[in-house]
């Protein structure tokens, strides 16, 4: 199917998400208004349909990818200010690249290894149905990149044999609510955040890359490099996680529509509130028997 049919479709199907379905539509409109307390409704509710046009996007450009050629795909995706990797990669050095639910975030991941000269590595979370796992992973790894298990990331980053691999993280997502251990400053004061990205950059001594891929037109898009922190083990507990969260929030503020807002992205602020309450109050304690 030609791609002006596909984006036709498309934009019948986010006006169908957006008015007929209302898919998660209660969840998208409630996550912009604590984001974005200074916009008017009508202005959330633009920000919305913007949204649901990604979301339909990305879907048909996702159906796209299985017959996408390399060329095809580079003439697509390309990658902008992207000195800083090959930097990296002469320097001898590994990579933990990371980005978040932004624009086409299935292209960027899968596209990625056409651009760099390190080998790439994705973490997933498998899906129940075998075929459909099976369908999803081909696809991802058609162009070089390698999916590993959700499950199984620290046994397989800690044991990697390659010299300067390069591993690509999306961390924008809410931990579970069990897992909470420190919020970080994102849309609002205390945000659940992963710190799977700074516990590991530190564990296998990587660099930290921030990718932010912007859209130029439908089916067209940008990626842009930007080197967060050259050597982990220089930094203060939770700084790498700040700063690529600090990050991601500036590229969202200039194109709200291109997030998925669609996740229940600040459903445990009241359990990272008491987590950063009580280590607050556990320092003053510590403070006050040193005095």
């Amino acid at each position: 199917m030609p791609w002006s049919v596909m984006y036709t479709f498309s934009s019948v199907a986010a006006w169908l998400l957006f008015r007929v379905i209302r898919y998660r539509r209660t969840v998208v409109l409630n996550n912009l208004k604590l984001a974005f307390p200074e916009k008017s409704e009508k202005e959330r509710l633009d920000v919305a349909r913007g949204f649901y046009r990604n979301l339909s996007d990305i879907a048909v450009e996702s159906v796209k990818s299985y017959r996408l050629t390399k060329e095809e795909a580079r003439n697509r995706i390309s990658l902008k200010d992207g000195g800083c990797i090959e930097d990296l990669y002469a320097q001898g050095r590994g990579v933990m690249l990371v980005m978040g639910h932004f624009t086409n975030f299935e292209w960027t991941a899968m596209c990625l290894e056409l651009w760099v000269p390190h080998k790439t590595f994705a973490v997933y979370h498998p899906i129940k149905n075998e075929r459909m796992n099976a369908y999803m992973v081909n696809v991802r790894q058609q162009f070089g990149m390698t999916l590993f298990k959700m499950k199984e990331t620290y046994p397989f980053m800690l044991n990697q044999p390659e010299e300067r691999p390069l591993y690509i993280f999306m961390a924008d997502q809410s931990p579970h609510r069990g897992k909470v251990k420190y919020a970080a400053p994102f849309f609002h004061p205390y945000t659940p955040v992963h710190l799977g990205v700074e516990n590991l950059a530190k564990a296998c001594d990587l660099s930290v890359v921030f990718l932010a891929t912007h859209r130029l037109g439908r089916g067209r898009y940008e990626m842009r490099a930007e080197l967060l922190c050259e050597d982990p083990s220089t930094t203060q507990p939770y700084e790498i996680t700040k700063r690529h969260m600090a990050r991601l929030e500036t590229e969202i503020r200039q194109s709200p529509s291109s997030w998925m807002w669609s996740h229940k992205r600040w459903k445990n602020v009241s359990r990272a509130r008491e987590v950063m309450l009580g280590e607050e109050s556990d320092d003053g304690n510590k403070k006050e028997s040193q005095k």
